[in-house]
Formats: structure tokens, sequence, C-alpha cells
């Protein structure tokens, strides 16, 4: 069983279909920590530094410098290292927009309206 963790391009702008590789921060086999720099990415708009999603040893990198990779393809693919720093989250999602539990802000939605309403008549 294998625990890698595939690390996706995110979206680097509005709705952009890829990216071309600038410049790797990392070479396959170093171990790299959360947040820090992975990989410089061109855009039609900018260049942006997208940072390691996790920490641990870097398995797989997409290509090399000039190689366009498509928004939600694999970009890299990383060894989470357990004794380092990783997301609070835990969750595998690749989406990191604040707490997992955004989800359900409202306990009971359903409490609000209360189903008195008749039962399906028993015959």
């Amino acid at each position: 069983m294998s625990d890698s963790k595939t690390f996706n391009l995110p979206d680097l702008g509005e709705g952009l279909p890829d990216a071309t590789i600038v410049e790797w921060f990392v070479k396959e086999g170093d171990v790299i920590r959360l947040d820090e720099p992975l990989v410089s990415m061109e855009t039609a708009k900018a260049v942006v530094e997208v940072p390691s999603p996790v920490s641990g040893k870097v398995l797989k990198l997409a290509g090399g410098a000039g190689d366009v990779v498509v928004t939600g393809s694999m970009l890299a693919v990383f060894q989470p290292d357990p004794n380092l720093p990783q997301r609070a989250e835990g969750q595998d999602t690749g989406h990191h927009h604040g707490p997992a539990k955004a989800h359900a802000p409202e306990p009971a939605p359903a409490a609000a309206a209360p189903a008195p309403a008749p039962a399906a008549p028993e015959t």
C-alpha cells in the first residue's frame, strides 16, 4: 500500500487551462517542507511560485523547464514524512480554502422547518 500523495496543478488564474514550468526548486529525491517553494509556473498572465502542499520526499516531478502542465493534472508526487509538519486538515482534497469543516456552518438547517407534516396514512 502506497501512501504517496499526488499534487495536481491548481488553477493559478481565472480558469487558465495550463501553465508552463519555469523552474523547479527541488529535484526528485529531495525532501521539501510544507509551504516551501516547489516550482515556478508561468501562466498567460504571470509567473507564480507554487508552494509544496506537504512535507516529505519528492518522488516524481511532472517535467522540466518549458514543459506545459494542464491544470488539474499531476504536478508532483510526494512521500509525506509524518515527522515533519503537515497540513492540519489531513484531508487529501488538494483544496485549501480554509478549514475542512466549512461545509456545514449550521448544524441542522432542517431544524428551521419543524416537520409535523402528516405522515403517510396508515391503512
